[in-house]
């Protein structure tokens, strides 16, 4: 209701008595649709969000120093004359007197709030869509219409038809709006949705009475009051509302105070639910992730799961009668370490010898096993990462007010620290550097450019001499580097393993099973005089054949 009709004859009769008399120092804009035209005592504050559409007077409001733009420069310094509300809409008219007959007309319509200066009904500036409204004339005022006798309410009622009731008061009574109909229909003890044609005519005539007596409380001095859903600002009234009895409720001493503050609210709640909103699609696409990644392990896991198989095959062919096979595919020989001494066929490379395929086959089983141990570890982990992560989305469930949020974040703070939702305390946007960052095994930060000027800036102006470099060799990528002195000890073999595969994750080659990785100390790394952003030249380079895969906490 902070822009219902009945709310702005209380406010218009407060601009009146407040503003009337009184010289415009200033009019001007510092936030979005929102004009504020200030006197010597007092300011007011027009809201056009079509969400919002309002005003209200508050006694000093601070101009900012940047952000803010004066409007309707030519009625600054003039008087205001007189200040009303028209009879049938919600349009307030404020006359302004600087020798011709000026006025500023605020129509709070919804979507296409605004507010003109006008000579007459002509458009001379408006706050919004200036050029569009310029030299336009607007469209005169309803007439009012008297307010209905029982007799003309029911033959107006019962001419309409087969339509709800609620529909029929929304186009009988325009300026109750959605929220006093529904007020009206409770009081009466009429569902909204009961058809008009259905109505006993004692209903009609108490309809009809109820909304007398609602239209009469409006009228009175107001009783603002903002009712509250779980501490939420649920509506601003000016009367209590039994469509309301079921909320809270907190009193204001004026409509002013009480609108200022319920668009405080909900301004404060906006931001909340964008926040709660983006943290939730933070949780939601990192469990994504890792249900994707368990995926690609389980696969893992089946493929490792074969080193007993590689095994026996070498073991065959060590016991295999030593003769020449190169060209030849596949061998059949008995299984001497089986009791049935089953025929198994093996595979072999058609370009190595016995003795060579056998030592393929164990060195894949070797590699099997460890992988194996490995995948097993990371399931774990990322497992145990996902469980935290279901668990804090159903706890985020129950947040619905800032006290709430504050109390989830300080309530599971290493929790949401362990999944990389939140970072330690005292950190600020300054503290973090541009770029994408890891920490491998040990300890060990790592960064990785996120474009091509980006990577510029990580190579030639973040990273250290002794730094480790990589970048997917013959691919275009992200520049890593591996940053020396952040961890614990020497860099471990799986430190560099896991930084290549960040390399290979962050290049063009992401989807392949392996890919070469160039690795080299920073300072072997150069750029040469006018080469494009992101090309260097490397000396010294060693490469490594990884899988794309990125570690299991990506911090930021």
């Amino acid at each position: 209701m902070i822009g219902n009709y009945f709310t702005l004859r209380h406010i218009v009769a407060d601009l009146r008595r407040d503003l009337a008399g009184k010289t415009i120092t200033e009019v001007f804009t510092q936030s979005r649709n929102e004009l504020i035209v200030s006197s010597e005592e007092a300011s007011l504050v027009v809201s056009c969000e079509p969400s919002a559409n309002t005003c209200y007077l508050r006694t000093h409001i601070s101009r900012a120093r940047r952000n803010s733009m004066d409007c309707f420069r030519r009625i600054h310094g003039a008087v205001i004359q007189s200040v009303h509300l028209q009879e049938t809409d919600r349009e307030i008219v404020i006359g302004i007197g600087n020798g011709v007959p000026l006025s500023l007309i605020i129509q709070l319509f919804g979507s296409k709030a605004n507010v003109f200066l006008a000579e007459k009904r002509r458009v001379l500036d408006a706050f919004l869509q200036a050029r569009a409204w310029e030299g336009k004339e607007l469209d005169p005022p309803r007439k009012p219409r008297p307010a209905y006798t029982e007799s003309e309410f029911a033959a107006a009622v019962q001419t309409i038809g087969q339509i709800s009731v609620s529909a029929v008061l929304k186009s009988l009574y325009p300026l109750f709006g959605s929220l006093l109909v529904r007020e009206s229909l409770v009081r009466a003890d009429i569902p909204e949705s009961a058809p008009v044609a259905g109505l006993a005519p004692d209903r009609i005539a108490r309809l009809h009475h109820e909304i007398r007596q609602l239209t009469a409380e409006l009228l009175r001095d107001p009783l603002p009051r903002i009712y509250k859903d779980n501490r939420t600002p649920a509506c601003f009234s000016i009367i209590g509302l039994q469509v309301m009895r079921h909320l809270e409720f907190e009193a204001f001493n004026s409509v002013h105070e009480g609108i200022r503050a319920f668009l405080g609210g909900t301004r404060k709640q906006k931001g909340l639910d964008r926040e709660l909103s983006t943290f939730r699609t933070r949780m939601e696409t990192e469990i994504a992730r890792i249900e994707r990644t368990l995926a690609v392990l389980s696969r893992e896991v089946s493929t490792a799961e074969r080193a007993n198989e590689y095994e026996l095959y070498g073991k065959l062919l060590l016991a295999f009668p030593q003769k020449e096979t190169r060209g030849a595919k596949r061998l059949t020989l008995e299984n001497v370490f089986s009791p049935e001494r089953k025929p198994v066929e093996v595979p072999l490379d058609p370009h190595l010898t016995i003795t060579q395929n056998a030592r393929r086959y164990f060195d894949r089983a070797r590699k099997a096993r460890h992988a194996l141990a490995e995948s097993g570890e990371r399931k774990a982990e990322y497992h145990e990462r996902y469980d935290r992560l279901k668990t804090l989305l159903g706890a985020l469930d129950a947040v619905h007010t800032t006290e709430q949020w504050e109390e989830f974040k300080r309530a599971r703070t290493s929790e949401l620290m362990a999944v990389g939702l939140l970072k330690k305390a005292g950190a600020t946007p300054k503290d973090v550097p541009p770029f994408r960052i890891f920490t491998v095994e040990g300890g060990f930060q790592v960064w990785a450019g996120k474009s091509s000027e980006n990577n510029d800036l990580l190579t030639m102006k973040h990273a250290k001499p002794n730094d480790l470099w990589f970048h997917a060799r013959g691919s275009g990528g992200a520049h890593v580097v591996l940053r020396a002195g952040t961890g614990k000890g020497e860099v471990s073999r799986r430190a560099i393993e896991q930084t290549a595969s960040i390399a290979a994750y962050y290049s063009k080659m992401r989807n392949s099973g392996l890919v070469p990785v160039a690795m080299t100390l920073r300072k072997y790394v150069r750029k040469p005089r006018g080469a494009p952003a992101g090309t260097v030249t490397v000396e010294r380079e060693k490469v490594l054949m990884v899988p794309p895969r990125l570690p299991q906490e990506q911090q930021t």
